[in-house]
């Protein structure tokens, strides 16, 4: 298991509560989804930004240079990613605690 698997579950934990505490739970599935799918396309534009700078790094490479300039923009966008996920789960389990009892169909 990861060092830090606890932690970011209780980051999770955190997030599910602040967002309970400002917004209602879900009324429908479609309106998780669509929550829910915000934060996945806000994680991916993280992702994006990661592999733009971690490219950058690697041009630096090629040409002989450390690539140390932009390690901290891709260290930024790889926490902003991280806590996009952690969104994104924490809004996964408000969708199960929202909708769990209500019946399929």
């Amino acid at each position: 298991m990861n060092a830090v698997t606890r932690d970011v579950e209780k980051l999770a934990e955190k997030e599910l509560t602040f967002a309970n505490n400002m917004f209602p739970p879900f009324r429908s599935g479609h309106e998780g989804y669509a929550v829910i799918l915000e934060e996945i396309q806000e994680a991916e534009k993280e992702l994006e930004r990661c592999k733009e700078w971690l490219e950058y790094i690697w041009e630096d490479i090629k040409n002989n240079e450390t690539g140390l300039k932009h390690a901290n923009n891709l260290k930024s966008y790889a926490l902003c990613g991280a806590m996009e996920f952690i969104q994104v789960a924490a809004m996964a389990q408000k969708y199960i605690d929202s909708l769990g009892g209500a019946k399929h169909g």
